[in-house]
């Protein structure tokens, strides 16, 4: 009785004071936002020192991970340790200033240029340098405003888990607000000083809380929160069960924006979404009335995973924008199926922050194992389709599956393996892909439809589909390397002997007598193959993107090549005459620079190139940075002003870059000329003897530009008075928007 009467004159000063819950709800709110901010803020900067890399926002999502680890220990251990909340506060407010002196942020120059060969390793230290201090502290907000919550006496502050909806709503906010107003609409500078400003108002707003807190007598409040009914013996076993539970959606969350970045580009518009769908998971879950439950979605989960990793094979034929769109469902009804188990089995509130820390830890190494770890064990992308798998394993067993189930289970793997092995054999078939993508589609839905209340049948259907995806991929057997830049693979097909880079062809070089003979984008039918066929002035020519080295075999006596590659996979196999020989034959001497184009470039002399060409993929997604105004101007400096010609390979099939360069080329004021190359009707069928292409030209002049109108193809590219992309501006969806309109046209 004393305890409930203690209890309840809490409640009553509560009440007496004129406060809700909204100081608590604000204060968790806005530390969410700003954590979620700052997170593609950081990215956006170092995404340029490191080639556009999809891996930077990876990586920099591991670091960020760990810092809410660091933010949630610190909460759990202030919250036992010290019993007064007063210490607590005084404590708090203390870090809090402390960690406010390396702001406003920036990428620290302590630890020089990136290193090619440790790309991680700086971008860790310079993470940990430069904006961990502050996040750190404004990450354990949300469990320190939950434990002082549960203080206050108020009718619900036995479960305060309703806080971490309002977490994850102001991160919702963060995640939106940074690619649709932030990043289009104010430079870094404003960004940094704003977010600056915002942790200022946090600071305050968490000091005026445990004030609050401070002035309720909560001494009861305290003790009966520290009842667990949970036996002891078995807390060892739930640990390990949350920690798993958030394990494999933090992988999977990696997994799909990796697929996503490599294939379109690795800018914020593209982060976002994949992780707005994790975060609104947790605030579906912990909702007091969830509008998807648990087992809603694990009803719905095996589908949409089963297409997911149908799709995730080329051969599969699936629109690229429609496997986004199954991938991040895939996400979706993961993210809730395992949160909402999670959520279910979570503890009174006198374990309150030992659950975040433990969820916390679980989401650190789900993505430290695909950002760290994998890329070192594994020389393909396997572990997306691994957590696929093994997020089936983890849902609830309703019953065993029948042997006749098991029987149809296998009839129609047997079938799908077949459907799939004959469409890429027999050759009548092959014309007929997208009925062999409708067959093995609707197969694949109803093998997880008949086995998904079985985890482990399900698991097993979900297994054998990303199989038959992988045996029919063109580029199943190839010998694959993998880094921090991607996967590289090379194989031999059709006589040739290619390298692709993600989803990308980086190049080609056939087996026989033409061996030297550049091919795909770089043969002499191409665009590039013209201007480096005619080039025959004595002097520098640069390339950033070495690719297989292609066009080293259109040097001329006294010319020296230069090429730029930031992926040290790369640069070793065009080296190796074992596996291409364009270099080694061709162009013996030429050096090879290590590190991302521009960052290198800067330190070559002005003017120091008569032919310079910007062909730095990575898979489909074109590094932004390397597009800007300030990075143009950049590579207009190095070249002559007489006669120098910068050539821009903008092949892509979802951005109009080329649009994009004219209006660069229209406000520095320089000519510029564009040829959209298609091989003709009746050309060579092999696919690896000449590729469609788009590339743009600029100089200093139009003189320099004339000797491109003996060939054939080249037009004038005007800018249509659209706003350029610089390195405080890129607009990704609008390249999209753009592309789309010309297709329509």
């Amino acid at each position: 009785m004393t305890h409930i009467a203690s209890d309840d004159l809490s409640a009553r000063r509560y009440s007496a004071a004129g406060l809700g819950a909204w100081p608590f709800v604000a204060t968790v709110f806005l530390s969410a936002a700003l954590v979620f901010l700052v997170q593609p803020m950081f990215a956006r900067m170092a995404t340029p020192l490191l080639g556009g890399s999809p891996n930077v926002w990876n990586v920099s999502l591991v670091c960020f991970q760990a810092a809410l680890l660091a933010g949630y220990a610190y909460a759990h251990l202030l919250s036992h340790l010290v019993k007064s909340v007063r210490t607590q506060v005084t404590v708090h407010g203390a870090l809090l200033m402390a960690a406010a002196l390396v702001l406003p942020f920036e990428l620290t120059g302590m630890l020089g240029a990136p290193d090619p060969s440790r790309p991680a390793a700086w971008l860790i230290g310079v993470f940990a340098i430069s904006i961990a201090p502050p996040f750190a502290i404004i990450s354990a907000t949300a469990p320190l405003i939950q434990s002082w919550y549960a203080r206050t006496g108020r009718a619900d502050a036995h479960d305060p888990y309703h806080l971490y909806a309002a977490s994850n709503a102001g991160s919702l906010l963060g995640l939106a607000a940074y690619p649709l107003l932030l990043e289009p609409l104010a430079p870094l500078a404003m960004q940094t000083g704003a977010w600056s400003l915002g942790y200022g108002l946090l600071a305050l707003m968490l000091v005026g809380c445990g004030v609050v807190v401070m002035r309720l007598n909560t001494g009861a409040a305290v003790q009966m929160a520290a009842a667990d009914p949970a036996p002891v013996a078995g807390r060892w076993r739930q640990r390990l069960w949350w920690v798993t539970l958030a394990f494999v959606p933090s992988s999977l969350l990696v997994g799909v924006t990796t697929h996503i970045a490599t294939d379109v580009a690795s800018a914020p518009f593209l982060w976002a979404p994949p992780l707005m769908l994790y975060i609104a998971s947790f605030i579906v879950v912990f909702a007091k009335r969830p509008p998807i439950s648990t087992a809603q979605a694990a009803m719905i989960m095996p589908l949409l995973v089963g297409v997911a990793l149908f799709t995730l094979s080329k051969s599969s034929g699936v629109p690229t924008l429609l496997s986004f769109f199954v991938h991040l469902g895939a996400l979706f009804m993961a993210a809730i199926a395992c949160h909402g188990l999670l959520a279910a089995d979570r503890p009174a509130t006198g374990r309150l922050t030992e659950f975040y820390l433990l969820m916390s830890l679980g989401g650190v190494l789900g993505g430290a194992f695909n950002a760290l770890l994998v890329p070192l064990i594994f020389t393909t992308v396997v572990e997306y389709p691994l957590m696929l798998i093994a997020v089936l394993l983890l849902m609830p067993q309703a019953y065993w599956t029948g042997p006749r189930k098991l029987w149809a289970l296998a009839g129609v793997a047997v079938f799908a393996g077949l459907a799939a092995l004959a469409v890429r054999s027999v050759p009548p078939l092959m014309a007929y892909e997208n009925f062999s993508f409708f067959t093995l589609l609707i197969t694949a839905m109803v093998i997880v439809y008949l086995v998904r209340q079985s985890r482990l049948a399900s698991a097993a259907a979900a297994a054998c589909l990303w199989v038959v995806g992988a045996a029919s991929s063109p580029m199943a057997g190839a010998n694959a390397e993998r880094g921090f830049f991607g996967v590289v693979k090379v194989q031999e097909q059709d006589g040739y002997r290619v390298m692709v880079h993600g989803t990308t062809l980086h190049g080609a070089q056939a087996l026989g007598a033409n061996a030297l003979r550049p091919s795909t984008y770089y043969s002499p039918e191409t665009p590039m193959g013209e201007v480096f066929g005619a080039h025959t002035a004595p002097g520098r020519v640069a390339v950033v993107g070495l690719g297989v080295g292609s066009v080293a075999c259109y040097a001329k006596p006294g010319q020296h090549y230069t090429f730029f590659e930031i992926d040290p996979i790369v640069a070793r196999l065009a080296s190796d005459p074992e596996s291409f020989t364009y270099l080694s034959e061709c162009t013996p001497h030429a050096a090879i620079v290590l590190g991302d184009g521009r960052l290198t470039l800067v330190d070559e002399p002005v003017g120091a190139f008569n032919l310079l060409l910007i062909d730095a993929f990575s898979s489909d997604s074109v590094p932004a940075h390397l597009l800007t105004r300030e990075a143009v101007a950049l590579y207009l400096s190095r070249v002559s002003k007489d006669d120098g010609i910068v050539l821009l390979h903008v092949s892509n099939r979802y951005m109009a870059l080329a649009t994009v360069v004219s209006r660069i080329a229209g406000e520095l004021g320089m000519p510029a000329r564009l040829q959209f190359y298609i091989p003709p009707v009746g050309a060579d069928a092999n696919k690896y003897v000449t590729r469609a292409s788009v590339v743009v030209a600029l100089a200093h002049n139009e003189a320099a530009l004339a000797r491109l109108e003996g060939t054939r193809g080249w037009q004038v590219l005007a800018s249509d008075g659209g706003r350029a992309w610089s390195d405080d501006y890129s607009n990704i969806p609008g390249a999209i928007w753009d592309r789309l309109v010309n297709d329509l046209d």
